[in-house]
């Protein structure tokens, strides 16, 4: 019961802690008080819990043009991994000068758990100027399968309701070449959140369109709920075997079996 209480209390202390405005202000301003050295950019690795979230190249060619004129501003965060070191804050900062030609980064090392840095990382985007959606929706769904954290939870850290919790965490049954044009801006949050529902067939079908025609959020919405009504079942099509000590599961299509081990997964 002591052991509950004190867990209890450790979320209790992170939930309040990383929901507040200036927490990586403040994280930031403290790690800078730390001495920093240089690490050759060749053993700092991305942190792999949002590594496939894209970057805008216009937003690259911004941070290595101020890093050429002015220098890295801040140290990178890392933990170390190994014999490498991951990058917890600063991931820009880290592509732009790779962009610039930097051989090494000036860094700051700790050693925080997963769940803090993926608690840092939220934040983080959170605060951004320029936030990311699909990388809110990867940091919220790691959090939401590995650690347990509520969509009520992740709604106060991410200073959102539940309902658009969820919808954040929709968009990730998108295809990842569409998560990509979100990255770059290319695909509106709102068109990817209207066709999130639809089959991966129609949901390339209608993003076709959108890129072809220019249609809105609302025309986009209109479309969606037309083709969803025509689907009589949104379950994935399969039967199954039992052979006693395994199980066969059989797929109408590629289509189908993509979809059962998405549900899965979720």
């Amino acid at each position: 019961m002591k052991k509950d209480r004190i867990l209890k209390n450790s979320l209790k202390g992170l939930l309040n802690k990383f929901a507040e405005n200036d927490v990586i202000a403040a994280l930031e301003k403290e790690y800078s008080a730390e001495p920093s050295r240089q690490i050759p950019a060749s053993l700092i690795d991305d942190t792999p819990f949002i590594k496939k979230v894209k970057i805008p190249k216009e937003t690259l060619d911004r941070f290595a043009s101020s890093i050429l004129k002015n220098g890295v501003f801040s140290p990178l965060i890392v933990r170390p991994k190994g014999n490498h070191y991951e990058l917890v804050l600063g991931r820009k900062r880290f592509q732009g000068g790779k962009r610039a030609g930097l051989k090494e980064f000036p860094c700051v090392i700790i050693d925080e758990s997963d769940e803090v840095v993926l608690l840092t990382l939220l934040a983080d985007t959170r605060d951004q100027r320029e936030s990311n959606v699909v990388e809110m929706a990867l940091i919220c769904q790691t959090l939401y399968t590995r650690f347990g954290y509520t969509q009520e939870s992740l709604g106060k850290l991410s200073h959102q309701s539940r309902s658009q919790i969820t919808n954040t965490l929709r968009i990730l049954r998108l295809p990842d070449d569409i998560l990509d044009d979100i990255c770059l801006g290319k695909l509106s949050y709102g068109h990817a959140k209207a066709v999130a529902s639809l089959s991966e067939s129609e949901i390339r079908d209608l993003v076709k369109r959108v890129y072809e025609e220019n249609l809105s959020v609302r025309e986009v919405e209109a479309i969606a709920r037309k083709e969803g009504g025509k689907n009589t079942t949104k379950s994935p099509k399969y039967s199954i075997k039992d052979h006693g000590k395994s199980l066969t599961i059989t797929f109408e299509s590629e289509e189908e079996k993509a979809k059962f081990l998405k549900r899965i997964a979720k």
